[in-house]
């Protein structure tokens, strides 16, 4: 005869052995998929950052430069070929427009004082600070966008102010024309700020400034320089101080600039990064900051088209 076995007395299921370690398993990839999700956010955040840097160094070089392509620019008077005269053999056509001098003036370390004439720009020379750029050209209602003041439609400055005819033309006493005037500098929020030479509410030239593209931390602005005022090949690479010590007047001196390289240094909006991430700064070098702030520097260059060939 055949026993019957009796049932079991061991319950069926996990063990607390295997449930600890089934725990620890799923934990090690909870973790895991933690970290690749965290790494996918920072990642992305950080393309964001780049991105944007990008972009808004994008907007500013092209604002600067803008301007500085129409330094110096005022619309012909007269187009008579017998204006000219031979300085060293070579044949120059004389000014006949209504602006005479320089258009840009640069300043190391940023002007001593925004608001001072053009005259009166002193430059602070501070190593550490943004350098600063002035531009002054003829303006139009073609080369600027043009808005209604007291005469009509009158030019406008770098923030869309109108200038009225505020200037006595260089050839005929009793002319008056507009001369617009545009100073880029950095300001104490990391941003890229112009003041424009619209008067203000009484009539008088204040230079007002405000911000137009964020993130900008440092801007440096070396000049290419001719051998005089007239030459029309670079003969080198200068800072502002270079050019104010060529021996002549500020604007003779100015006026062998004919082209100007622009470097910014953009920082992105929030200290985001898991851990200090190197830079190349505007002078080439590879710098470590002391922060998790994102940076990345940008560069262009500029020629002075109406400079070239045209006796100042």
């Amino acid at each position: 005869m055949r026993q019957r076995r009796s049932p079991s007395n061991h319950p069926s299921g996990f063990s607390l052995v295997e449930l600890l370690v089934a725990m620890a398993i799923g934990l090690v990839m909870l973790g895991a998929l933690f970290v690749i999700y965290l790494g996918g956010v920072q990642g992305a955040g950080q393309s964001d950052n780049v991105t944007r840097m990008g972009e808004d160094a994008s907007i500013a070089l092209e604002t600067i430069a803008r301007h500085i392509r129409m330094a110096g620019y005022s619309q012909p008077n007269i187009l008579a070929s017998t204006a000219s005269i031979v300085v060293g053999g070579q044949t120059l056509q004389l000014k006949d427009s209504n602006f005479s001098g320089a258009g840009v003036r640069g300043c190391d370390g940023g002007f001593t004082r925004t608001t001072a004439a053009w005259d009166a720009l002193s430059c602070s020379n501070s190593a550490s600070a943004s350098d600063a750029i002035s531009i002054r050209y003829e303006g139009d209602s073609y080369n600027t966008e043009a808005v209604t003041g007291a005469t009509g439609q009158v030019p406008t400055d770098c923030l869309g102010q109108g200038v009225e005819s505020n200037a006595t033309s260089a050839t005929d006493a009793s002319k008056r024309f507009t001369l617009v005037e545009s100073r880029f500098f950095i300001n104490s929020s990391s941003e890229l700020a112009c003041a424009g030479n619209a008067p203000n509410n009484s009539g008088s030239v204040s230079y007002r400034s405000q911000p137009l593209v964020s993130g900008v931390e440092k801007m440096q602005l070396r000049y290419g320089v001719a051998s005089d005022g007239y030459a029309t090949q670079l003969g080198f690479w200068g800072n502002a101080a270079d050019v104010d010590a060529l021996g002549g007047t500020a604007d003779q001196n100015w006026a062998r600039v004919i082209a100007v390289r622009i470097c910014l240094q953009m920082v992105s909006s929030g200290a985001d990064q898991v851990s200090t991430i190197p830079y190349i700064d505007c002078d080439g070098t590879t710098q470590t900051p002391s922060d998790n702030f994102l940076r990345r520097s940008f560069t262009t260059t500029v020629s002075l088209r109406n400079r070239i060939g045209v006796l100042q």
